[in-house]
């Protein structure tokens, strides 16, 4: 069974496997697919049609449950209709622009985006400002 942290949203339709850990005050919003063998930490935003993939050469009859997870660390944003190869991690802060394709690590605090998703600056600096 999934579990998932206090204070998380997850909207109507998403897919979330068994063996899912998702964080404290999370949004996940629609037609996301997490499936297992990944792990996200806390206040991360997930937009709609985002897919988290388990296995890179499918089908692999299981072979991706002795592989390293996904792991989205703490204060993670990712935009709409974004892609997640397995076995990444995703730092702290980091942001994936909308419609990324990613297909390697990403480094904290740092904006992505394309396909496949490339360096753009840091995130810190592209987020709205209270």
């Amino acid at each position: 069974m999934a579990k998932i942290g206090a204070g998380t949203k997850i909207h109507e339709p998403v897919f979330i496997g068994n063996n899912v850990i998702i964080g404290e005050d999370c949004r996940i919003q629609a037609f996301v697919f997490i499936p297992d063998n990944v792990v996200i930490g806390d206040r991360v935003f997930v937009g709609p049609h985002c897919c988290f993939l388990n296995d890179l050469y499918p089908p692999s009859h299981g072979e991706w449950k002795n592989k390293k997870p996904t792991i989205v660390k703490n204060n993670v944003k990712i935009g709409g209709n974004c892609t997640i190869l397995p076995h990444i991690i995703l730092e702290e802060g980091c942001m994936i622009g909308a419609g990324s394709v990613v297909t390697k690590n990403v480094k904290k605090n740092m904006l992505v985006y394309g396909n496949p998703a490339k360096e753009i600056g840091n995130a810190s600096e592209r987020r709205y400002k209270k």
